[in-house]
C-alpha cells in the first residue's frame, strides 16, 4: 500500500498512518509523490470522523495538507514549525532540522531561539504546558497575535 493509497482510504488508521508518516518526515521521496495529490487527498478528508482527544487529529491532517502544498510552493520544511505544536525543539535539533541558539532557564516553561539549518531562519519558541507539553514556533520579524 501506498501512503497516497491510505489517504484516500476513507479508514481512520490508514489516514492517520500517513499523516504520521507525512508530518515527520522530510524525506523528498517520500513527501514529493503526494504534493500534485493534495487538493485530491483533502477532499477524500475533509469529511471523515478521525476522533481526538484534545484536539481533533483532522486537524493533524490539515497540517498533514498543508506541508504537501509548502512543499509544492517550494518553501523550505521549516514553513510548517508554526502550525501545530509538536515540534520539540530538542528532538528537531537531534535530527539535524534546526540548531538551537539559546534557551531561557530550563523549566516547564521556556524559550528557545533555533535556526533552520536548510535556510537559516531563524525562530523563537514558546514551551508550555496543560495537558500535555507544547512548543509555540514564530519566525524572527513576525508581528504576535493577540
Amino acid at each position: 500500500m501506498t501512503l497516497l493509497e491510505d489517504f484516500l482510504s476513507g479508514e481512520t488508521d490508514r489516514v492517520l498512518h500517513a499523516t504520521w508518516e507525512v508530518l515527520g518526515s522530510r524525506d523528498p521521496d517520500l513527501v514529493d509523490p503526494l504534493v500534485p495529490h493534495a487538493a485530491r487527498i483533502r477532499r477524500a478528508t475533509e469529511k471523515l470522523d478521525l476522533g481526538g482527544l484534545i484536539r481533533p487529529n483532522s486537524a493533524n491532517v490539515d497540517f498533514a495538507l498543508t506541508k504537501l502544498e509548502h512543499r509544492g510552493q517550494g518553501l523550505c520544511w521549516c514553513e510548517d514549525y508554526p502550525g501545530p505544536l509538536h515540534w520539540d525543539p530538542e528532538r528537531e535539533q537531534k535530527a539535524g532540522n534546526v540548531r538551537i541558539l539559546s534557551t531561557s532557564e530550563p523549566g516547564w516553561s521556556m524559550t528557545y531561539e533555533c535556526a533552520c539549518t536548510v535556510c537559516g531562519r531563524v525562530f523563537d519558541v514558546e514551551q508550555g504546558d496543560h495537558h500535555f507539553t507544547w512548543w509555540r514556533w514564530r519566525p524572527r520579524g513576525v508581528k504576535r497575535g493577540t
